[in-house]
């Protein structure tokens, strides 16, 4: 919140761009990698944002909700980083292995990898909320949803980590 009301406080011709931007890029990078799992694509999907947000910041007429507009170009950039890599490396293959139900079970304990198998809004809003702790209304905020729609999800999302946490927490 206070890097909010310091970004609004900011008379628009005596902040550069730079400044405005300098406190998002660690949460943004944050997001980016949760969501990528590859620290080069969540570079490119930040530096992708940063551009977007330079040619639009010009049209944002509240700079007290820059965090979440631009957490919110992330995360779009993010789904198309992840589209387009899926789209780049789907491809047929003869090799089917198979994995008993108690190795599936096992991969699952890991909550890392729970959080990478959720789609795309739920992994979206646990981030959001657990990793960069945004309160429940920039949450929605970024997500495009509105507050009490972002809390379904999230309460969803959880349960459905539950499974692969409880596992977790009984093999420790």
């Amino acid at each position: 919140m206070q890097q909010a009301a310091e970004i609004q406080s900011l008379p628009v011709g005596e902040s550069t761009f730079a400044d405005l931007l300098k406190p998002l890029i660690k949460p943004a990078f944050k997001l980016a990698l949760a969501m990528l799992h590859d620290p080069t694509a969540a570079e490119d999907a930040v530096q992708e944002a940063s551009f977007t947000a330079w040619r639009k910041l010009g049209r944002m007429a509240d700079r007290g909700r820059l965090r979440p507009w631009f957490l919110g170009v992330v995360a779009n950039k993010c789904r198309n980083a992840r589209r387009n890599r899926w789209t780049s490396r789907a491809q047929l293959t003869d090799d089917i292995s198979v994995v008993s139900s108690e190795e599936a079970t096992l991969r699952g304990a890991d909550l890392r990898r729970a959080i990478a198998r959720l789609g795309h809004d739920d992994r979206l809003v646990v981030v959001l909320y657990f990793y960069l702790d945004l309160p429940v209304d920039e949450v929605a905020t970024v997500a495009g949803k509105s507050v009490g729609a972002t809390r379904a999800r999230l309460y969803r999302a959880i349960r459905k980590l539950r499974p692969g946490v409880a596992i977790e927490e009984a093999i420790s």
